[in-house]
C-alpha cells in the first residue's frame, strides 16, 4: 500500500491532535495485552483531552444524552457516598468514585474523535483483526504445544490458556469480548457485501472454538449468547449463522476428544460446579455463590446505601459478614458488587440502564415475530444493544466493577453503541 493510501496521517482536514489520540484508540487492543498500565494511560489521556475540551470549546452538548445524565448522577452518588463510608479515603481513591467518572470522558472522548477523523473505525477495525488473530493463533499454538509462541506454558493444573498475558488466564475474555466488536463492525460497514460477512461469521467460528479451549467459561457464555442472538435477530444470514453455530461445537467435540482438557473444566467440572451450589444449575460455581452470600449480608446489613464504593476488600473479613471463603477483592459480579457497596439507590442506575436494552430487545423480538420490519430498528444498529446485553448480563461471574482492564471493552462498546444511534447527529 503506498503511502497516499494512509488518509490517517495524510488528510490535511484532519488535525494533527486528532490523529494523535486517535491513534490512542487504534493501539488499545495492542496495549491491552500488556496488562492495565499502559491501556489505562491511554484512556486516562485520551479522557483528559476531552475534558480539556469541554471546557475550553464549551462542548456540553455532548452531554446530552439520557444515559450520561444517568451515569453522571450515579458518579456523584458514589462519590458522596465514598465520603460518608466508614473509610471514606480508601473508598475514593482505590479504583472507586473519583476515579470511575474518567470512562466517561474516555467514552465521549471516542465519540468526538470519530465524529472529526473519518477513518478511525476503519483503522480499528483493522488493528482489531489483525491482534486478535495473532492472539487466537497463538492461543491454539500453546493449547497444542503447551506453550505459546513466546515460550509461555499454559496453565496445566487449572487446565487454562495465558497466551500472551503470562500468568494471566484471561485470552479467552480478551478474544471474547473483542472478536463480538469486530464482527459488529465489519458489519456495519459491509452488510451487503455477503463474502465478507461469510468470512466474519467464520471468524466468529475460530473465535468461539478457542475461548472454550481457553477454559474460560463466563467468556465462552459471553460469546455464545452473542451468537445465539445474532441467529435469533440477523436479518439476512440467520441459517449460515446456526450453521457456524453447529460447526463451531463439532469443532470443540472433535477437539475436545483428540485433547481432553478443556472439557474436563468446561464441562466436567462445569456440571460437578453448578450441581453444589445452594440453587442448583444456576451459572456460577459454589466458590462464586460464597463471595455473593458474603456479599449480600453486607446488603442486608446496610440496604439502602450499602457499605461504600469499593469497600467489599475492606470488610469482607468481618465476622458478620464472612461465609466460608466469601473474603475477596470483589465479589465477581457486577450487580451484587454494586447492591453492596451503593445498596438499592445504586443498583436501580444498573437495573435502569440494563432494562431499557432489555426493553428494545423484547420490542425488536416482538415485531420480528409479527414480522413489522418497518418498526425494527436496523441491524447494524441493533448489533450495538445486542453487544450491551451481553457484556452486562446479570446472571454470571464478572471482573470487578471497577476494574480498568474490563471497563475499557465495556466503554468502548458503549462509545460505538452512542455512535450507532441518533445520538451523534443530534450533536454534529
Amino acid at each position: 500500500m503506498s503511502p497516499k493510501n494512509f488518509h490517517l496521517f495524510n488528510d490535511p482536514s484532519v488535525p494533527f491532535g486528532v490523529i494523535f489520540f486517535s491513534l490512542l484508540i487504534i493501539l488499545l487492543p495492542i496495549a491491552l495485552i500488556t496488562g492495565p498500565a499502559i491501556p489505562d494511560i491511554f484512556i486516562s489521556i485520551i479522557a483528559l483531552y476531552f475534558l480539556t475540551l469541554s471546557l475550553s470549546r464549551n462542548l456540553w452538548h455532548y452531554y446530552h444524552h439520557p444515559i450520561i445524565y444517568g451515569f453522571i448522577i450515579f458518579c456523584l452518588y458514589g462519590i458522596l457516598r465514598s465520603l460518608f463510608s466508614e473509610m471514606p479515603m480508601q473508598s475514593l481513591t482505590n479504583e472507586g468514585s473519583v476515579f470511575y467518572f474518567r470512562y466517561l470522558f474516555f467514552a465521549l472522548g471516542v465519540v468526538y474523535l470519530i465524529i472529526h477523523n473519518p477513518y478511525l473505525t476503519k483503522y480499528l477495525t483493522i488493528v482489531l483483526i489483525c491482534t486478535i488473530l495473532i492472539v487466537t493463533f497463538d492461543a491454539y499454538y500453546q493449547y497444542f504445544t503447551g506453550f505459546n509462541l513466546t515460550g509461555n506454558p499454559s496453565l496445566l493444573g487449572q487446565k487454562r490458556l495465558t497466551g500472551f498475558f503470562g500468568d494471566e488466564p484471561i485470552v479467552g475474555r480478551y478474544i471474547a469480548y473483542l472478536a463480538p466488536l469486530v464482527f459488529a463492525l465489519v458489519y456495519q460497514s459491509f452488510q451487503f457485501n455477503k463474502k465478507i460477512i461469510l468470512l466474519s461469521i467464520a471468524f466468529l467460528i475460530i473465535c468461539e472454538v478457542i475461548v472454550f479451549l481457553s477454559g474460560e467459561r463466563a467468556p465462552f457464555f459471553y460469546i455464545s449468547i452473542f451468537s445465539i442472538l445474532l441467529v435469533i435477530f440477523i436479518p439476512k444470514y440467520r441459517i449460515k449463522r446456526l450453521i457456524g453455530l453447529v460447526i463451531t461445537f463439532l469443532a470443540i467435540f472433535v477437539l475436545a476428544e483428540i485433547k481432553p482438557e478443556a472439557k474436563q473444566r468446561m464441562v466436567d467440572i462445569t456440571i460437578n460446579q453448578v450441581s453444589s451450589t445452594i440453587i442448583p444449575y444456576m451459572p456460577y460455581s459454589p466458590h462464586h455463590e460464597e463471595h455473593y452470600i458474603g456479599a449480600l449480608k453486607m446488603a442486608k446489613d446496610k440496604p439502602i446505601f450499602g457499605i461504600g464504593t469499593n469497600l467489599f476488600r475492606y470488610v469482607c473479613n468481618r465476622p458478620e459478614y464472612v461465609y466460608k471463603r466469601s473474603c475477596t477483592s470483589h465479589p465477581h459480579n457486577y450487580y451484587i458488587q454494586i447492591l453492596a457497596e451503593k445498596g438499592i439507590v445504586g443498583l436501580l442506575f444498573l437495573l435502569i440502564f440494563y432494562g431499557y436494552f432489555c426493553y428494545l430487545a423484547l420490542k425488536q423480538f416482538y415485531f420480528l415475530i409479527l414480522k413489522k420490519t418497518q418498526k425494527l430498528i436496523p441491524f447494524d444498529q441493533f448489533l450495538w444493544i445486542i453487544l450491551i446485553l451481553v457484556f452486562w448480563w446479570p446472571l454470571i461471574p464478572t471482573m470487578s466493577f471497577y476494574n480498568n482492564w474490563n471497563n475499557i471493552f465495556l466503554f468502548i462498546t458503549l462509545a460505538l453503541t452512542l455512535k450507532s444511534t441518533g445520538y451523534l447527529k443530534k450533536i454534529k
